[in-house]
């Protein structure tokens, strides 16, 4: 895995230069391709390849291909995420007019399959892994819509939008890994990477409740896990935090009250409960691993994800 970053990089610009001819396009598009570079972890990208070699597939530099569709895949929901909730702004498709943005994130969803389509891969796991990536992304669509229209109302709304959405983008990513090189369907994997996914979105959650300066899950009235636990555990003098979350009050009611917020879900306990739910995903997700008894090199590196 030493190789990836480099490796991945290469074939992500390279993609780019190759499909998109008009250089008004190539060149936004190079520069929300840097953004993401910058801020990523690249994990998608990452799962496919560690699990294409983990499971017996030979190095080639068509799985970086492979990991680079996947990344753009993301990188094209990302854009189309951040002009439907309208935040993010500091990221470079969002200093674009939003119809220039939403070429770029259409034109890169299409390009993600057409990469994975144009490897040397056998014809039939070639199209296995089409079909994982084009899969993965419908089902995160239906995610989506229940996110947009904010229809959570219980932790079990709440796990299974996100089972759709992130988790579900994860599980496809590391299948395609595992098919390109069995040519099978292994359910163990399907099983942690969903953990894994749900892990980290609560992980991303929490964060979110508390960064107040870019995209504060609390101002936007966006229910996730922490804020749900928070709106059924105020008091009854906190009860105003209900009333902002049913549009009783404006965000100019709120907007001035961060530390206030701040004590009230320390108080609440909402950071404690929301980390213990996350680490059971992580400890799931670890158990799945161990009953999969990889050889240690490899072992390490997947439990290195729950660190």
């Amino acid at each position: 895995m030493e190789q990836f970053t480099e490796m991945l990089e290469v074939e992500l610009r390279e993609s780019l230069r190759a499909y998109f001819s008009v250089p008004q396009l190539y060149e936004h598009s190079l520069a929300c391709l840097e953004d993401k570079i910058e801020e990523s972890s690249m994990l998608l990208g990452k799962m496919a390849v560690l699990h294409y070699r983990m499971f017996g597939g030979t190095d080639t530099k068509d799985i970086y291909r492979v990991a680079a569709a996947i990344e753009l895949m993301m990188l094209s929901l990302d854009i189309i995420d951040d002009i439907q909730d309208k935040d993010n702004g500091k990221m470079a498709w969002n200093l674009l007019p939003s119809e220039i943005a939403l070429n770029i994130g259409i034109g890169m969803l299409t390009l993600s399959g057409q990469l994975i389509l144009s490897t040397g891969f056998p014809d039939e796991r070639r199209l296995q892994a089409a079909e994982l990536l084009h899969k993965g992304v419908l089902t995160a669509v239906n995610g989506q819509m229940t996110d947009l229209f904010n229809d959570v109302d219980t932790e079990e709304d709440y796990i299974q939008m996100v089972s759709q959405k992130s988790a579900r983008l994860l599980v496809a990513a590391a299948m395609i890994g595992t098919v390109l090189a069995t040519g099978e369907w292994i359910e163990e994997v399907q099983q942690y990477a969903e953990e894994l996914g749900i892990a980290a979105q609560i992980k991303n959650d929490i964060r979110d409740l508390l960064n107040w300066d870019d995209k504060n899950d609390f101002l936007n009235r966006k229910k996730t896990l922490p804020t749900l636990y928070l709106l059924q555990s105020v008091s009854d003098e906190e009860s105003w935090i209900i009333d902002y979350f049913e549009g009783r009050l404006d965000f100019a009611d709120v907007v001035g009250r961060r530390q206030e917020v701040e004590q009230i879900i320390e108080s609440t306990g909402t950071l404690i409960y929301t980390s213990v739910r996350m680490r059971t995903h992580y400890y799931r997700y670890l158990e799945h691993i161990e009953r999969l008894q990889l050889e240690p090199h490899w072992k390490e590196r997947m439990l290195s994800f729950a660190e």
